[in-house]
């Protein structure tokens, strides 16, 4: 990695071998604009959990981060998908600056305390792209800007030039610091200077030919071997009888081992690549529609299908289903082994996961796309399923022995039961996030209305909200004046996102619930390390989030215990501050002042659990699954 610096910003260039610790150190330590130059090879921005926590880090520090994507449209997308400003080279970002397009140079203005000037107009001899990647602008709910791209392709756009800079530092630790891993000396640049500026531009110089070592140390002579004396012939003799019965015995008992057949653990099948459910949050209060309604596919290691022939993705419905039904995702291109698609959805969002468990891709004629999957299961190449067996373990929690990593995973993501009886639909990870937004936003407006006009009935409007989401409709009451209007929709807070003490009737909180079902994820037997490694953390991103939770409960109990003198004094903005503060960190998480360590919220355990939903694809078997297949329900072309 290479970090170059002008005083305007900081471009950080992503190498193919980089390591993620040392890009979120520097990420860090900045409060100027960052660029993040970044090609298909690296290592870091593949997935599009590494996108979401890059976002989660940039509205924990209040940075403005940009990215410069040439010749990768998935890339550029995923950006895009989580509110990153593309450009596909870098003079666009430069007349972004003349035009004042960066959506948040006010507010890092004022974080920083001082004023940026432009990024100057790049000149010389550089190639100019035709037209810059297109967007459709939108709004995330928070006030920030995010974009979906639309619109790319290779033959768009041209190689970047390389970035204005005033100085290129390698980005080598220094003796304080712990870095793991080798990073190699950054190339030796000559410096360009660019018209009307102090700016410069680095052209790599061609790297010297180091000639290969070569030892002087003189050539081994072999030692001399003594002459050995004569041997008597009846030696000899005995000597190669023996030899005649050592061989004889050894081939008995080869014979003897290798005449039964071997055991030999089964080998796993190669992986090429994962397919994963994405949200568009296109989502509303009374249907799951917007939840789980993407699919990216990510595959490597393929070849390309037979002359005539074109691979199609689908993706199937559940083994146990005798209806099954089929979406088509698309026909799918492979250019050097890989094959990369993103399927949009339809214009319902229509939730994919809570009928669907399975992807499949077949290889059939070019000419004509294929209305449902071949039943010729020789077309069947790639193959991919949730497991859908219940649990045997004998050691699994109350009432879980019933689900299968599939029935967990929807629970989490896309349909709850218990929620679908209480006219919530959608999933559990949906309703924590909305929830704990709400909070953040009734909290948030509680300071200014107290210093404005210390209006102390709307504080207390404000704070029933807060407990009534915190410890839902069953128990709210407990903590309230009799009569008490609870000011909300009542629908939405009967299920609290706290488990109340010693509490024995109603819905199980959002909490525990997520955790109950993450638990039965890792106790899955099929379950992956990475993916027991994923839900393990997100637990302890639970346990962050239930300590501020409480944190807030135990405030709004304060509030409600006051009279309006005493909501009146000064110590009560106090408590309102810790209030918002404890909302905010449980939703956007905080960097441990004492360990320097990110303690993750719901904002980032968010988009974690959507990684969940991954399938590992591997060469079809004709056995690996029972084929229940009739005329798809669902057939989307896009």
């Amino acid at each position: 990695m290479k970090r170059t610096d002008t005083e305007e910003f900081c471009v950080l260039s992503i190498e193919p071998n980089d390591d993620k610790t040392l890009l979120v150190q520097q990420i860090t330590r900045q409060r100027k604009p960052i660029v993040i130059l970044l090609t298909e090879q690296g290592r870091m921005f593949q997935r599009p959990e590494d996108f979401a926590d890059l976002k989660h880090m940039k509205r924990e520090l209040n940075l403005t981060i940009m990215f410069i994507i040439a010749q990768s449209e998935r890339l550029a997308q995923l950006a895009g998908r989580h509110g990153f400003p593309v450009y596909p080279a870098l003079e666009m970002l430069s007349d972004a600056f003349l035009m004042g397009q960066l959506t948040r140079q006010r507010a890092l203005q004022a974080a920083t305390g001082r004023t940026t000037t432009p990024l100057a107009h790049l000149s010389g001899p550089l190639p100019m792209t035709p037209r810059p990647y297109e967007f459709d602008m939108a709004t995330d709910g928070r006030g920030e800007s995010f974009a979906s791209g639309r619109n790319f392709g290779a033959a768009q756009i041209a190689t970047p030039p390389p970035p204005a800079i005033k100085s290129t530092v390698p980005l080598t630790p220094s003796a304080t610091e712990q870095v793991a891993g080798p990073f190699p000396p950054a190339p030796l640049h000559t410096p360009l200077p660019v018209q009307g500026t102090d700016v410069t531009i680095p052209l790599p110089l061609p790297q010297a030919q180091i000639p290969l070592y070569q030892s002087s140390a003189p050539p081994l002579t072999p030692p001399n071997i003594p002459v050995r004396q004569r041997r008597s012939p009846l030696l000899i003799l005995l000597a190669f009888l023996l030899i005649i019965a050592l061989g004889s015995a050894g081939i008995a008992t080869f014979v003897l081992l290798f005449s039964q057949p071997a055991s030999t653990a089964p080998t796993a099948p190669l992986i090429v690549g994962q397919v994963t459910f994405l949200s568009s949050e296109q989502i509303n209060e009374n249907t799951d529609q917007g939840i789980d309604d993407e699919v990216l596919i990510d595959l490597h290691d393929l070849p390309n299908p037979a002359a005539q022939k074109s691979y199609y993705a689908w993706l199937l419905g559940d083994i146990t289903q005798s209806d099954s039904q089929s979406v088509f995702l698309g026909t799918l291109p492979v250019q050097h082994g890989n094959a990369h698609l993103l399927y949009p959805g339809d214009q319902q969002h229509t939730n994919l996961l809570s009928f669907t468990s399975r992807f499949l891709i077949t290889e059939e004629d070019a000419t004509i796309t294929p209305l449902a999957p071949s039943l010729d299961y020789t077309a069947w190449k790639y193959y991919a399923a949730f497991s859908q067996t219940p649990s045997a373990a004998v050691n699994s929690m109350a009432g879980m022995a019933h689900y299968g990593f599939l029935d967990h995973l929807r629970h989490l993501l896309a349909s709850d039961p218990m929620l679908n009886e209480l006219e919530l639909p959608g999933g559990l990870n949906t309703w924590l996030t909305r929830n704990v937004t709400k909070i953040v936003e009734w909290t948030s407006s509680m300071p200014d209305a107290w210093q404005e006009g210390k209006d102390i009935a709307f504080i207390r409007r404000q704070t029933v909200r807060v407990l009534t989401y915190l410890d839902g409709l069953s128990f709210v009451q407990r903590d309230l004046p009799a009569n008490t209007p609870l000011g909300l929709n009542e629908r939405l807070a009967r299920v609290g996102l706290l488990t109340m003490p010693n509490a024995t009737q109603g819905p199980m909180s959002y909490l525990d619930s997520i955790v109950f079902h993450l638990n039965g994820l890792i106790q899955d037997a099929k379950t992956s390390t990475t993916l027991r490694t994923t839900a393990s953390g997100i637990i302890a991103a639970l346990s962050n989030v239930r300590v501020w939770l409480t944190q807030v409960r135990f405030d709004a109990l304060q509030l409600l215990k006051m009279n309006n003198q005493q909501l009146s004094q000064p110590a009560t903005l106090t408590l309102l501050n810790d209030m918002f503060n404890n909302a905010t960190h449980a939703y956007t998480g905080m960097i441990d002042p004492t360990t320097g360590q990110m303690r993750n919220g719901v904002q980032w355990l968010h988009h974690q659990m959507q990684t969940l939903a991954t399938l590992n694809v591997t060469a079809y078997t004709a056995h690996s699954s029972p084929i229940q297949l009739v005329a798809p329900q669902k057939h989307m072309n896009t």
